[in-house]
């Protein structure tokens, strides 16, 4: 072969691996989000922040954050094709980058306990388990089932995107596990504490990995704080919980992070993830 030739077959080389490297295909990673979920007398006058922390990740626009999410549903609203007769939300997929370059394509549920406005109590849907099991499902299937938007969107789907869960089984590769750290009426920390220690007791029997997500820290309580910590601290939880990232959804601060850690996590990615504390993102500007 010519040096000519030689010459042009590599520039032809690095020209397609660039090439290769622009089309490539995002990783696919499927994320269930977790926490304390049910009626009033268990999670307290508001909900953990999980539908929050989910619309401010999927949703790219800021406009479109929303902090009124559905947990209280009428029997159409729960059969219809957003809940779908399942006590879980899809909040469909979107690509995110992580800082060394490389694009996630996150597919997002939400497991969740809706109630019903009539009995104020939780419905029954096609898994009758309780929540703190049904919640660490890794395949899921749930037929037709339509893209959560927004609670206006229920009765009205048609005026809405139409995006449906994929079908066949939804296999999570991760879990992201929400705990409150910010005081609400009707809730005790010891409740959310022993609700959240059987999630993580549950999701490390699938052996799926899970990272520690804390909500609300633009307002959080010191002693909920270091009550996690505690938590965390127990040797059946050191290995399987490597770090916590602190959130806000409402001021978006490390929403993105805590599922790009995730990712991580799952692909085994060789260098340190960085977690970067809440009060220095603040101080950073997110």
């Amino acid at each position: 072969m010519s040096y000519r030739r030689l010459k042009d077959n590599k520039i032809y080389c690095r020209l397609k691996k660039q090439y290769e490297m622009t089309t490539a295909i995002p990783r696919c990673i499927n994320v269930a989000v977790v926490g304390l979920s049910g009626a009033e007398k268990d999670k307290g006058a508001v909900g953990v922040g999980k539908s929050c922390l989910c619309n401010r990740f999927m949703k790219l626009s800021s406009d479109d954050f929303k902090d009124d999410h559905i947990s209280l549903l009428s029997n159409s609203d729960f059969s219809g094709r957003v809940v779908n007769n399942d006590n879980f939300l899809y909040w469909g997929d979107v690509i995110k980058t992580s800082e060394e370059g490389t694009d996630y394509m996150f597919r997002v549920i939400e497991q969740t306990e809706f109630i019903n406005d009539s009995t104020f109590e939780p419905f029954h849907g096609v898994k009758m388990d309780p929540y703190i099991k049904r919640c660490v499902a890794t395949k899921i299937e749930s037929p037709e089932k339509l893209m959560y938007i927004c609670r206006s969107q229920l009765g009205i789907e048609e005026k809405y995107e139409q995006k449906v869960l994929p079908p066949g089984e939804f296999n999570v590769d991760g879990f992201l596990c929400v705990f409150d750290v910010s005081v609400v009426p009707g809730r005790s920390i010891v409740k959310q504490l022993e609700t959240v220690t059987n999630i993580l007791k549950n999701i490390k029997n699938t052996k799926k990995p899970v990272v520690l997500v804390t909500t609300k820290n633009d307002k959080l309580n010191e002693a909920y704080v270091q009550e996690l910590q505690k938590l965390v601290s127990h040797n059946e939880f050191k290995k399987a919980i490597p770090f916590i990232v602190e959130t806000s959804a409402y001021l978006n601060v490390n929403v993105d992070a805590a599922f790009i850690a995730l990712a991580h996590i799952i692909d085994r990615f060789k260098c340190r993830t960085k977690i970067v504390p809440y009060l220095e993102s603040v101080k950073n500007g997110y």
